[in-house]
């Protein structure tokens, strides 16, 4: 993979794809434009309409009788205890996420370890704070 830099002006799906397959990883364009990429866990990437940042986001259900304090207090402690993520809750769905400012550029092999590192932290945060409560 070449030290090529993902600036707000060259940044695209089919590019930011092309980085995930040059690095061997399994990685699709789906129909709503995001990039999903499969590694330990399933990584969302999304650029923004004035692509100016990158969102990376994973996403996991809690279980159904799981009580909405016990699931903030989750969100909450993933937060105080991971510093790339940040995690939310949405009824019965638990987000991780992160934003990424493609101001000033970002190397290509940057992206690519951040997605590797981002796709271990969830089940590393929900391994400790809540894997009797996520399906």
């Amino acid at each position: 993979m070449s030290e090529g830099v993902i600036t707000v002006d060259n940044v695209s799906q089919e590019m930011v794809k092309g980085l995930f397959d040059a690095a061997y990883m399994d990685a699709s364009i789906e129909p709503d434009g995001d990039i999903k990429v499969r590694e330990k866990c399933s990584c969302w990437i999304t650029i923004d309409k004035e692509r100016r940042k990158i969102t990376l986001a994973a996403f996991f259900k809690f279980s159904p009788d799981a009580p909405d304090l016990t699931k903030l207090d989750v969100v909450n402690q993933i937060n105080m205890g991971f510093n790339i993520v940040r995690a939310t809750v949405s009824g019965d769905l638990l987000r991780f996420d992160y934003d990424l400012s493609l101001e000033g550029g970002i190397f290509y092999r940057y992206l690519v370890m951040l997605v590797k590192r981002f796709c271990q932290i969830p089940h590393d945060a929900l391994a400790t704070y809540a894997q009797d409560i996520v399906l």
